[in-house]
């Protein structure tokens, strides 16, 4: 690729992790053109070179590849610093570097159950929109064929999500919870603080375009329920900054460190349902690295396989009903990143961190401690 090249991210419109990167891409003003994985240069170049199939990946100008939505935002972010994707203030930095685990935590199951719980409403269009990123100018019968193939390997998630009849109606109840917050806060802010999309606003994106805008059953909720949240998950997808609904809006944070109260409610909310899962989650990373400290650096946690190399399986609860749920390495390296960033702020913000944290419940987040720490080697993940 020439230096005249613009990025080229690879993914779909049905991709939950490709929202976060796309939307982002477009509120930086980055020049960059899309492609599906069937592309030739994907299959060629850009897989060969990550060593890993999964979607979004991000092709730089001179050829360089990163794969993974975070490991894009932190390349990106270093490139392109205007407008900063983090706010400023110390406290409104926290929640938004939380919010990249806390957000995925509490609305990824949710977001994978009314994709695939709701088969009649949503299969006639979600199928083929699987299909069309193989095959776009397919024949109905050979984009069926291809959805057929991704719902069958949806199928086989079902047990480790811990589906049931039990935990159905608690995913539609934290579905409604979270609309009707953001709901309120997007009646008075366009995004999550204030006038500029931040780092938590696309990671938002994942679930709320990448499923539930979309696929016809929740989008049908959301459109009835909470129309303005909706509309936000289309302006997320312009390249303008100002939409029309705002265009008195200053475009920047809110001052002063502020945050709106509907921003301490939805904390509240995702550390009520996740914090106990991440907190258990590093106690058997721990363990785990306890029991491999002779591993050298830059060892791979998991050798074989890219699903997030987890080191083992606990029983969780969500509401009082129970979940299958495993200690991820990935998502204690999300969370390293923000931790590591606390670290290094000033005494007063810390504790001024540490008193939003917890009249929130969530204090202990802060003290998540990593035996040894976790980074990426390519694109998998390794212990330092």
């Amino acid at each position: 690729m020439s230096s005249e090249t613009p990025y080229v991210l690879y993914g779909s419109h049905a991709s939950y992790a490709t929202a976060k990167s796309r939307s982002y891409l477009r509120k930086k003003a980055i020049p960059f053109v899309e492609r599906l994985p069937s592309a030739k240069r994907f299959r060629e170049h850009v897989r060969p070179t990550s060593e890993n199939h999964r979607i979004p990946q991000l092709e730089a100008p001179d050829g360089t590849v990163v794969q993974d939505t975070t490991a894009i935002f932190d390349f990106l972010e270093e490139r392109f610093p205007e407008p900063a994707a983090y706010p400023p203030g110390p406290r409104q930095q926290l929640v938004a570097r939380l919010f990249e685990v806390l957000l995925d935590a509490e609305l990824g199951r949710v977001a994978w159950h009314y994709r695939w719980n709701f088969m009649d409403e949503n299969y006639g269009f979600v199928g083929r929109e699987f299909g069309r990123s193989f095959r776009p100018q397919g024949t109905n019968e050979e984009l069926d064929h291809y959805g057929d193939i991704i719902a069958e390997r949806m199928e086989g998630k079902r047990a480790g999500l811990g589906d049931s009849p039990a935990l159905r109606p608690v995913l539609e109840q934290i579905y409604f919870e979270v609309l009707d917050i953001l709901e309120e806060h997007f009646t008075t802010q366009p995004y999550l603080f204030g006038g500029l999309p931040s780092i938590a606003d696309h990671v938002l994106m994942g679930s709320l375009f990448g499923h539930l805008a979309r696929d016809p059953e929740p989008s049908r909720l959301m459109k009835t329920r909470a129309p303005r949240v909706f509309r936000w998950t289309e302006h997320m997808n312009t390249p303008e900054i100002q939409s029309p609904e705002f265009a008195e809006a200053p475009m920047d944070y809110l001052p002063d460190d502020a945050l709106p109260g509907t921003i301490p409610t939805l904390l509240r909310l995702c550390i009520a349902d996740s914090a106990a899962s991440l907190i258990r989650s590093a106690e058997i990373y721990n363990t785990w690295a306890a029991e491999h400290d002779d591993l050298p650096p830059r060892s791979l946690v998991s050798p074989e396989g890219f699903d997030e190399a987890v080191v083992g399986g606990f029983e969780g609860r969500l509401r009082g009903v129970s979940v299958p749920m495993g200690a991820s390495t990935y998502v204690l390296w999300v969370l390293q990143r923000g931790l590591d960033w606390f670290a290094a702020q000033s005494e007063a913000d810390r504790k001024a961190g540490r008193e939003l944290l917890a009249t929130c419940g969530g204090e202990e987040l802060l003290d998540i401690a990593l035996r040894r720490r976790l980074t990426r080697v390519g694109s998998r993940m390794a212990v330092v």
